[in-house]
């Protein structure tokens, strides 16, 4: 619908039992978003504004985000949920996989 970049506004999970993650329950806002941005990708902008000096060890592969009550999945575009600027998407944090 519009080819310009959004600012869209994250949620982050408040995780106290894992402060190096740096997930305090803030919404941080990420600017200059292209819609044609994967969400894998997406998540990894998450991962270093979160901790822009590299040391959050929060793995990508357990970032979970939903926009409007839908799973974000990784291979589609930020476009093709018809997100606009200053939309919230919310993000969970998977458990890890029990050995």
């Amino acid at each position: 619908m519009h080819p310009e970049s959004i600012t869209p506004l994250i949620q982050l999970p408040s995780l106290p039992e894992k402060p190096e993650w740096k997930l305090d329950g803030s919404v941080i806002s990420l600017a200059d978003i292209p819609l044609t941005l994967l969400v894998s990708s997406l998540r990894d902008r998450i991962i270093a504004h979160v901790s822009p000096d590299g040391s959050s060890s929060i793995p990508a592969s357990r970032i979970k985000l939903m926009f409007r009550g839908k799973v974000l999945t990784n291979a589609n575009t930020l476009a093709s949920y018809n997100m606009d600027d200053d939309d919230l998407l919310v993000m969970t944090v998977r458990e890890g996989k029990k050995k």
